[in-house]
């Protein structure tokens, strides 16, 4: 699963029914790969790959995090915390 973030991001995707709560870079890549609006854009490819360093101990957790931030600003999802 990966590092648990010391902060979650909480978005809003529009195929999704809810608000997305994000604690860790496992349910970061689910969203990435299988919800995400957009399937390219560089932002997009560094936080698939950054959370999937993450979860297998590569890099830190918060690294996955801003990566997965920068995907979201890169699609223009709504990001509400």
């Amino acid at each position: 699963m990966g590092t648990v973030w010391g902060e979650c991001v909480i978005l809003d995707l529009p195929d999704l029914d809810g608000v997305q709560i994000v604690w860790h870079p496992a349910y970061a890549a689910r969203l990435l790969i299988d919800s995400w609006p957009v399937d390219h854009g560089r932002a997009y490819g560094t936080a698939i790959n950054a959370c999937a360093d993450a979860m297998v101990g590569i890099c830190t957790g918060e690294r996955a995090r801003i990566a997965f931030i920068a995907a979201i600003n890169e699609a223009k999802i709504d990001l509400l915390a």
